[in-house]
């Protein structure tokens, strides 16, 4: 769901918002948000410290993100925050990274 461009270092731009599901037998909430944030760094998950020096631990607790989300499937719940330059938002369903403006 992302719409990407090449920038000079040769690594893809998202000028959409990257979405990656999550559920209760796969993806967890944090990992969507490692994936999701890692396509708009140009960065595969694993190396998302290493190359993009983003740390999601020092931006969320995801053991907690992981727990809040998954304890509250009946509820409209909405988890906004900012890391590295774009914008987060976890839902019940789904990591939403966008950069923010």
């Amino acid at each position: 769901m992302s719409s990407a461009t090449t920038n000079a270092r040769g690594h893809e731009s998202v000028s959409e918002a990257v979405r990656v599901e999550h559920s209760d037998d796969g993806v967890s909430p944090s990992r969507a948000v490692v994936e999701a944030v890692s396509d708009p760094a140009g960065v595969e998950p694993v190396d998302l410290a290493d190359e993009a020096g983003i740390v999601l631990y020092e931006h969320v607790d995801l053991d907690a993100l992981d727990t809040l989300v998954a304890s509250h499937p009946e509820v409209d719940l909405d988890v906004s925050l900012s890391v590295a330059g774009y914008a987060v938002s976890v839902d019940a369903t789904a990591a939403v990274v966008q950069p923010s403006r």
